[in-house]
C-alpha cells in the first residue's frame, strides 16, 4: 500500500512537470513555446528563453520549461493593407491554433507590427495579447533599448495571455504591468508592483 501511494505521488509530480517555491504555489504551469519568425535567430530565441527562465522564476516564484520551435515565416498574408506593416492580431491568430491553457505560445519577431488603435486602423505597437486564444506577439522593432528591456515586454504580454490580468490598477511607473499608452518605453519597468505580485496568480 505504502509503495503504491509513493508511485502515485511521483506520477502526479511527472504529469506536473512544476517545481513549487517558497514565493508562490504552483498548480502545474504552462509550458511557453518559443515562435522565432523570418530573421529572429534560434540562437536569439534561445538566449532569451534562458533570461527569462531566470526572470520568471524571480518574477512568478515558479519555474517554466521553454521551448523553441523552428524559424517561420511571416507570409504575405499576415500584413496590413498598406503591406507594410505585419498585424499583431493576424499573427496572434495563426498561433492559437497551436495554443492552449498548458500550451502558451509567444510569436517573436525583429518586424514592425501593429493593430487598430485610438482610432487608428494601423497603429505601430511593441505586442499584443488576446483574451482567450493562449498566444501573443512581441516586436523589439520599436524599443529604444533591446537588451535591457525585450524580456519585459515580452513578460507584460504574457502576463495578460496566461494569467488573464490586465493592467497595473496603481499605474505604477516601475510595474511591469503599467498600461504603456502608446509609449515604447520600459526603462524605469523593473518588476511587479505589490498589488500586481498579490493578484497575478499563475
Amino acid at each position: 500500500m505504502r509503495a503504491t501511494l509513493v508511485y502515485f505521488l511521483l506520477a502526479v509530480l511527472m504529469l506536473c512537470g512544476c517545481k513549487k517555491t517558497e514565493q508562490a504555489n504552483c498548480t502545474c504551469p504552462p509550458t511557453i513555446f518559443l515562435q522565432p519568425y523570418d530573421n529572429y535567430t534560434q540562437k536569439e530565441a534561445k538566449q532569451l528563453s534562458k533570461v527569462l527562465e531566470k526572470k520568471f522564476l524571480e518574477l512568478y516564484g515558479v519555474e517554466f520549461e521553454f521551448e523553441v520551435l523552428p524559424n517561420k515565416k511571416l507570409s504575405a498574408d499576415l500584413m496590413n493593407d498598406s503591406k507594410s506593416r505585419f498585424r499583431a492580431d493576424k499573427i496572434i491568430d495563426s498561433l492559437k491554433k497551436e495554443a492552449s491553457d498548458h500550451r502558451i505560445m509567444i510569436g517573436l519577431t525583429h518586424k514592425d507590427v501593429s493593430v487598430p488603435y485610438k482610432g487608428k486602423p494601423d497603429w505601430g505597437v511593441l505586442g499584443l495579447s488576446i483574451h482567450g486564444t493562449y498566444a501573443c506577439v512581441v516586436s523589439d522593432y520599436r524599443l529604444k533599448n533591446k537588451k535591457r528591456d525585450y524580456w519585459k515586454v515580452v513578460t507584460h504580454e504574457f502576463t495578460h495571455t496566461a494569467c488573464n490580468y490586465s493592467h497595473c490598477p496603481n499605474d505604477d511607473p516601475t510595474c511591469i504591468m503599467k498600461d504603456a499608452k502608446g509609449k515604447a518605453d520600459f526603462a524605469n519597468k523593473v518588476s511587479f508592483c505589490k498589488t500586481c505580485r498579490e493578484k497575478i496568480n499563475i
